[in-house]
């Protein structure tokens, strides 16, 4: 869809979103919760102010850091509906506080359709970077969970960030369709967030050393993505015992590690090697946006 270039007139100034990552993929299922709740774990354990935002209906972000439903995103829904700034669930972990995601977040794509009709399509597109600009001198990182199958909702996550981070399966439903609705977002998007980079593509739910479907996966994601799209070296396993545990006990793959390694043997072996996988690759996504910068 078409929209005017200049944002000016929203008081967007996009210098401020400096330190903004989206992650998104236009299917679900494919670790943008997860990878979201880790890479903004690690940041907070940093010593970086940090900001995790859960725009998922579904809201499975409070089960990854283990602080409740809360709300279910009323306020988040809220703040979007009057344009107000969006309000922190403050100290979910040390240097960490969440805009809390759930159902009542379903009403945001309602919301947008109105201020579209009433204020027109830039003012609704550019309306989660109008309610998170207020709080970003407050946060050295900010980290965006975005819902699946949502195109709309993919724009604003798009046009409220820096950085793009692409998780992907290795299954027909994430690398062609998720990555073609993807890539569609990201060309309108780009329109008016000229700042707007895809800093790589992230590969989840493979076996360890499965070198082959990384391979295949450059290939089909630089397809569909352009032939410079990046994949992160790094990926990250799967193991269905962690993936319950992480969601039982609301806690990341790091401090299940941590915990194990301090001798609760009752956590499996797999949260090591899980730990080391969210780790090396967080650490990459954090390199290569310095990379970027730099280049600039």
């Amino acid at each position: 869809m078409n929209m005017p270039l200049s944002v000016s007139e929203f008081g967007i100034d996009y210098a401020l979103f400096e330190n903004v990552f989206m992650l998104g993929n236009g299917k679900g299922g494919v670790g943008k919760t997860t990878l979201t709740a880790n890479a903004a774990a690690k940041s907070a354990r940093q010593n970086l102010p940090t900001l995790a935002i859960d725009m998922n209906g579904q809201g499975n972000m409070h089960r990854d850091l283990g602080y409740g439903e809360q709300d279910q995103g009323k306020a988040f829904a809220e703040s979007m509906a009057t344009g107000a700034p969006l309000v922190p669930l403050q100290g979910v972990r040390e240097n960490l506080d969440v805009i809390v995601g759930g159902p009542e977040v379903r009403k945001i794509n309602g919301i947008v359709n109105d201020v579209a009709r009433n204020e027109g399509f830039m003012a609704a597109y550019l309306r989660l970077a109008v309610c998170l600009a207020p709080l970003l001198p407050r946060y050295k990182a900010v980290f965006l969970d975005t819902p699946p199958e949502n195109p709309d909702l993919l724009r604003l996550c798009l046009l409220a960030a820096r950085y793009a981070v692409v998780p992907v399966k290795f299954d027909a439903a994430s690398l062609d369709d998720g990555l073609k609705d993807f890539g569609q977002a990201f060309q309108m998007a780009v329109q008016v967030n000229r700042q707007l980079r895809i800093l790589g593509v992230a590969h989840c739910f493979s076996p360890r050393g499965a070198t082959r479907i990384h391979t295949e996966i450059e290939k089909r994601a630089q397809k569909t993505l352009g032939k410079h799209a990046y994949v992160f070296p790094q990926a990250v396993g799967h193991s269905s015992t962690m993936a319950g545990l992480i969601r039982d006990e609301g806690k990341t793959a790091y401090e299940l590690a941590q915990e194990r390694k301090a001798g609760t043997r009752s956590i499996p072996e797999a949260a090591e090697n899980l730990a080391a996988d969210y780790e090396a690759l967080v650490t990459q996504i954090f390199k290569r946006a310095s990379e970027l910068r730099q280049a600039a």
